[in-house]
């Protein structure tokens, strides 16, 4: 059986001239979208924060294949990668690292999404790891009246298996004019649907632009969206619950305040 929150409508934020941001917090869908922790909807223009810890969770980048610009992202344990349109980087902060995004000197401004992933309480102790999903390893697929790009499907990232501790699937989905797109979920499963452009309905449900719903399914399920009022696009991002507590302290989200202790101290003498 499937369960669905209500429809959230973002307001926009923004940071200075050169960054805003819709937010998708996991409160506003009551903790169902878990393990997905809070999604920006972002666009900048510019450098805007300085290196900043992580722990406890995945930060994951994904850029729209039609944003004019990427990223270069760097972070404490001495990676340096391009984030080009169309891909996305992974950063599994697990125990704790320091980060940080530009976007590309000349290129304009980099639109995307910024989504936490939660990481079970056992692997929050692991060492950090970043993984890339450069644009030609983002799997496609179409059917009547819809396409898809799917960036990550399971626990494997890019060329790297078993990258992640519990399964996650992130999809974007573009529809026609009059199409119809079934999306399964496993037993389990949490996410959130966002409408980044058009309209869509999801059972009775209308979805309007900016738009998202979350879900959960107790048994392996499966829901449609379909358009007739023009094209849409939207993403689905879902993995397996943990249904475990979230502890934060501004940036480090971790399972119990022992853990939350550690990640302090660790990230407090890391640098980039």
């Amino acid at each position: 059986m499937i369960a669905f929150s209500s429809v959230y409508t973002p307001t926009q934020a923004r940071h200075g001239g050169v960054f805003s941001a819709r937010q998708y917090p996991r409160q506003a869908f009551g903790n169902m979208i878990d393990p997905v922790l809070n999604i920006d909807w972002f666009e900048m223009n510019g450098p805007t924060f300085p290196p900043h810890p992580h722990a406890g969770f995945s930060a994951v980048t994904y850029v729209f294949a039609d944003s004019p610009n990427g990223f270069i992202n760097r972070d404490s344990m001495g990676d340096v990668m391009d984030i080009r349109p169309g891909g996305l980087h992974w950063s599994r902060a697990s125990s704790g690292m320091m980060h940080e995004e530009v976007p590309m000197p000349g290129g304009g401004p980099a639109r995307g999404l910024q989504i936490f992933i939660n990481l079970p309480a056992a692997n929050q102790r692991d060492e950090a790891a970043a993984f890339s999903v450069p644009p030609e390893l983002v799997e496609t697929r179409s059917g009547p009246g819809w396409k898809s790009r799917i960036a990550v499907n399971g626990t494997t990232l890019g060329k790297t298996e078993h990258a992640l501790p519990s399964p996650v699937r992130v999809e974007e989905i573009t529809l026609d004019g009059a199409a119809r797109h079934s999306i399964e979920v496993p037993a389990g499963w949490g996410g959130i649907l966002v409408v980044i452009e058009g309209r869509c309905v999801l059972g009775e449900t209308p979805l309007s632009e900016t738009q998202a719903i979350g879900f959960a399914s107790s048994t392996e399920s499966s829901f449609q969206v379909e358009t007739s009022a023009g094209p849409a696009r939207l993403v689905v991002i879902s993995g397996a619950q943990l249904k475990q507590p979230v502890v934060a302290h501004g940036p480090l989200m971790l399972a119990d305040t022992t853990l939350l202790q550690e990640s302090y101290h660790r990230v407090s003498g890391l640098h980039l």
